[in-house]
């Protein structure tokens, strides 16, 4: 790990976002948000597009991205992550802005519902709510709406994945699925969480504090609708690019999900980033590997 890596885990270790037990769910976003704002402030950079504008997709706010005034341009639909309970627009305004400008093309961030406020299966709902706005409206910001891609990292990974799935359901066509770091499992029992659950910036015990905050009933907690590892139909899913990292409590919850949609006949890239922790993908100037995950995405794009 080089020094820039050692010091975003040593400021995790001294200023953990989640502290449930001492602070309101107002307290925990304010400092989540501020810790992400330092993050970015150090380890990334503000890439300029041509534009961007808010708008409301049937209730859910949205931020337009758009790098050129070209029609027929392809749409990645961006869901942030934060455990269903943290982040919004502006903490993930520069990763958006990224994909925008590596991949000349439109890119609707998506600010769902959440929880403790509005549990499952509100975000959900959201997102793909989120979909079906950009399919009837996006040729009016140079979109296609017949050239669609969802992505997200973490728990946007998660609603990614399952839009997948709605989306195959719904007859809504997908060009691909980019899948960053995704909380798949509900189970939470995979190795790697014991492995990677303490000194990586996602802890053990913040994951299973988010699972009781968006999934207060255990039933949920594994619905395939939520846990898409348990959708009993994997054929026909749109392609996907998994993205995990070496030292990422989630690094299983990717693989095995990864072999899953392999099984089932899709077309996918896994890669692991060896030597990354969770998060990465919001800090690209961490590490040139981090980086390159933006341009790895661009090239799997390229062939969809």
């Amino acid at each position: 790990m080089n020094w820039k890596i050692k010091l975003v885990l040593l400021f995790g270790k001294l200023r953990k976002p989640i502290d449930p037990d001492n602070d309101t769910i107002e307290s925990l976003r304010s400092k989540a948000n501020r810790a992400a704002a330092y993050g970015t402030f150090l380890f990334d950079k503000r890439v300029a597009v041509k534009k961007a504008t808010d708008a409301n997709a049937d209730g859910v706010p949205i931020r337009i991205y758009q790098n050129n005034d070209s029609t027929n341009q392809r749409v990645i639909i961006y869901y942030h992550g934060g455990g269903f309970v943290l982040y919004g627009l502006k903490s993930h305004d520069n990763v958006c802005r990224r994909l925008c400008h590596t991949n000349n093309c439109v890119v609707v961030a998506v600010d769902y519902r959440l929880a403790p406020e509005f549990p499952f299966p509100h975000s959900h709902n959201d997102a793909f709510t989120a979909i079906q706005w950009v399919r009837k409206n996006i040729s009016n910001y140079g979109g296609n709406p017949d050239d669609l891609v969802v992505a997200g990292d973490s728990a946007g990974g998660n609603l990614s994945a399952c839009m997948a799935h709605r989306c195959k359901k719904e007859n809504v066509p997908l060009k691909a699925q980019i899948l960053i770091y995704p909380w798949i499992d509900g189970k939470l029992n995979n190795p790697s969480i014991d492995r990677n659950g303490h000194g990586y910036l996602l802890e053990k015990e913040t994951m299973f504090w988010f699972q009781s905050q968006y999934t207060p009933r255990k039933e949920d907690q594994c619905h395939p609708d939520i846990s898409p590892c348990y959708q009993t139909d994997f054929t026909n899913l749109a392609p996907a690019f998994m993205l995990t990292a070496e030292f990422d409590p989630l690094l299983d919850d990717g693989y095995k999900y990864f072999k899953q949609l392999e099984t089932g006949g899709n077309r996918g890239l896994y890669r692991e980033y060896k030597g990354l922790f969770h998060s990465f993908f919001s800090l690209p100037g961490v590490d040139p590997t981090a980086l390159q995950s933006y341009y790895d995405i661009r090239d799997f794009l390229k062939g969809v």
